[in-house]
């Protein structure tokens, strides 16, 4: 789910062909991901962390994505799956995943999504098996909360957003006792500075409140720093406690 004020590298803000995301050391540039564009879409993703192709068809709102898979080299890659997006007005309103099963397409799940007025507010994916898979999205009237209910599993998420529409904190529980917590923080409407604490413990008060009762433990943060036309130039990953720096991501456009 993409917010306010963070770089979305499906969406091209301005006309250049590819962005390769990479880290470096003194010996080397590690490629992580590629984006090609066309006509200010996306056509081609290659993720060469988790060995995935991912091609974009695109009629004018609608689009689709076949995936290819690919072990030491992206020359020597394999047809997995195809996704099919049905959009209206800017809204998606259908998923199909099918999987490529001996060169024949084998529909796995349709998803069907439901909006009040500009709000998601509920999503069903329903499995060729009969399987049902439901997820709630509900709003309070400030439109400061967002909560996501998983109503077949116990996952559950709630984000925060300020009185501009940013969003500044998620919280992502995923068994009863166990949440893990994301702060954003922003500079000049772009996300600035994001802080990870990956396992909290916690507990609910009598009024329905939580309350973090065990000490955070590995926690990363993100700096973000972008050039003068907006777009993101580095990520800087820092370990939360030392400030070292873990990581740094670069982001290059061609």
């Amino acid at each position: 789910m993409i917010f306010k004020g963070h770089f979305d590298p499906l969406l091209a803000p301005l006309d250049f062909n590819k962005l390769t995301i990479f880290t470096k050391s003194d010996e080397q540039k590690d490629i992580r991901k590629e984006y090609f564009y066309k006509d200010n879409k996306v056509s081609k993703i290659i993720d060469y962390r988790n060995s995935i192709i991912s091609e974009y068809e695109h009629s004018d709102d609608n689009f689709v994505v076949k995936f290819y898979l690919f072990e030491d080299t992206i020359d020597k890659r394999e047809f997995d799956s195809i996704k099919k997006f049905t959009y209206s007005n800017s809204k998606k309103t259908r998923e199909v995943l099918i999987n490529i099963e001996n060169e024949k397409e084998i529909k796995i799940y349709t998803g069907e999504f439901e909006y009040l007025g500009d709000d998601l507010s509920f999503e069903r994916y329903t499995y060729n098996d009969g399987e049902e898979y439901r997820i709630k999205h509900e709003w309070n009237k400030a439109k400061s909360i967002n909560n996501i209910i998983h109503l077949d599993e116990p996952d559950k998420v709630k984000y925060t957003l300020n009185e501009n529409g940013y969003l500044i904190e998620s919280l992502h529980f995923k068994y009863e006792g166990s949440v893990k917590k994301t702060i954003y923080e922003y500079k000049d409407n772009k996300l600035f500075k994001l802080i990870e604490y990956p396992h909290l413990e916690y507990k609910k008060t009598l009024l329905g409140k939580i309350k973090i009762t065990g000490e955070a433990q590995f926690m990363d943060e993100t700096e973000s720093y972008y050039f003068e036309n907006g777009l993101l130039k580095e990520e800087v990953v820092k370990d939360f406690e030392t400030k070292e720096i873990v990581n740094v991501l670069y982001y290059y456009y061609e």
